[in-house]
């Protein structure tokens, strides 16, 4: 299948770029890896008559180390995250996430900026970004601003880019010492496939007892969502009856949607699961 005509707009600084989203409108997107875009235009479920490219533009694609932290240009691939000697020390979770996107040709295509941008609820990447309190640097026609990954997405397909916007950077603090990351997927279909749902966790232990608890998930909601209220686990070993009092939590704010992947009902059921196994296994030392 054909893509349907359109002009390739070769930006070569940020505001070229912002200024042609700005004067094009809706008419118009980004394009970064184009492994979802160029899909929906060649399916003709979408059609944007101007497409600006990114790729021109020079200094997008960094993964830099800041402090205890790092800094991930919106341009760098998946791939390059996933191989990153820098972040599969300091966030391995991250690593394995990226890892797990579809295959290797689409891991080194796309881009972090276009997953996190495109807000599908279903993306590996985003909940455990949430976990680890990232903030996303949005470049505009006058200035640029920072959002906490928590408030960026607003629903299925929606965040909170203003008109001329581009996100151009995510930054990671400096993980809690001690702390332990995890990401797991689960796939109903293919290894390849979306997750039927997805489960980041942070555990941070002091002894046999938990100091504190980071959950997120994909799948399970109109979009990546942070588990709220997990603050009781602090100085409580973890029991099976502390696990179950997690789930309900959990249960209460996910409101999962039926898809090919999995009914409302049996990803419920998986999220019991998944959410007990991740806490388990970094309990374990994972």
């Amino acid at each position: 299948m054909t893509i349907p005509e359109f002009e390739l707009l070769r930006p070569r600084t940020l505001g070229e770029a912002s200024e042609l989203l700005l004067k094009h409108g809706d008419e118009a997107r980004l394009l970064a890896g184009g492994t979802t875009l160029v899909i929906l235009m060649k399916q003709r479920t979408a059609y944007y008559p101007h497409l600006i490219d990114l790729q021109a533009i020079a200094g997008l694609d960094h993964i830099t180390a800041d402090g205890g932290g790092i800094r991930i240009g919106a341009m760098a691939t998946p791939r390059a995250v996933e191989c990153s000697p820098i972040i599969r020390n300091r966030f391995p979770a991250l690593a394995d996430a990226c890892g797990k996107i579809g295959n290797v040709r689409i891991r080194a295509t796309a881009t972090v900026g276009g997953n996190l941008a495109h807000a599908d609820y279903r993306l590996d990447p985003p909940p455990v970004f949430l976990i680890l309190r990232a903030e996303l640097v949005l470049a505009g026609p006058s200035q640029s601003r920072t959002v906490p990954i928590k408030d960026f997405y607003r629903g299925l397909y929606e965040t909170a880019l203003e008109p001329g916007e581009i996100l151009v950077e995510v930054r990671i603090p400096t993980a809690p010492t001690g702390s332990r990351t995890l990401y797991l997927k689960f796939s109903s279909l293919s290894a390849n496939d979306w997750p039927c749902l997805g489960v980041a966790a942070l555990l941070r232990l002091s002894g046999n007892r938990c100091d504190e608890l980071r959950l997120a998930v994909s799948g399970l909601a109109m979009k990546p969502l942070l588990i709220q209220g997990l603050e009781f686990v602090r100085n409580e070993a973890i029991t099976d009856s502390l696990l179950d009092e997690i789930t309900r939590i959990v249960d209460q704010q996910i409101s999962p949607i039926t898809d090919l992947r999995g009914s409302e009902w049996y990803k419920r059921e998986m999220a019991r699961v998944f959410v007990k196994r991740a806490i388990r296994e970094l309990e374990k030392g994972r």
